[in-house]
């Protein structure tokens, strides 16, 4: 019998099965049928919601990306704590907590993968320097920091 769910929740089933099995794996050795198999959905289902397994991978990087620079962007805005405290802790919340996100983040930085790993940094670099920017101008203008090159001026 075919069980029916909400798109949104059956690709983050994919996403977290295929995250967990190309981190077990390896990304070149889980194959769409295992992640199928797992999930436990028909073949048209997880090409409904991706072309292949690359585009699997991207999602995931996108997802996992999201997630560190919410939280990144939340310590960021904490103006209830120190300029220097708000950096530190910016940086810590690009840190990978959770243990399936780990076991991918480890299957990224394997030589192998280098691609992928450099997907993961620029997608990081894109949505972080905007946020260290932020607390930067605001230890200038506090001036608890101070450059010889502020970012005015390359304007």
């Amino acid at each position: 019998m075919r069980i029916s769910k909400n798109p949104v929740v059956r690709k983050n089933e994919i996403l977290d099965v295929a995250g967990k099995l190309f981190a077990e794996k390896g990304f070149d050795q889980t194959s769409t049928g295992e992640i199928i198999a797992e999930v436990g959905i028909a073949r048209g289902t997880l090409y409904y919601h991706f072309k292949s397994k690359e585009e699997i991978m991207n999602a995931l990087v996108q997802r996992t990306t999201e997630q560190l620079s919410i939280a990144a962007k939340q310590a960021a805005d904490n103006q209830e704590i120190p300029v220097f405290q708000r950096f530190v802790q910016t940086v810590l919340a690009l840190r990978v907590d959770t243990s399936e996100d780990e076991l991918l983040m480890d299957y990224v930085h394997k030589p192998q993968n280098a691609l992928m790993h450099q997907k993961v940094q620029t997608a990081l670099v894109q949505e972080i320097t905007p946020v260290l920017t932020n607390i930067v101008e605001d230890g200038i203008r506090q001036q608890l920091f101070q450059t010889d090159y502020p970012y005015e001026s390359v304007e």
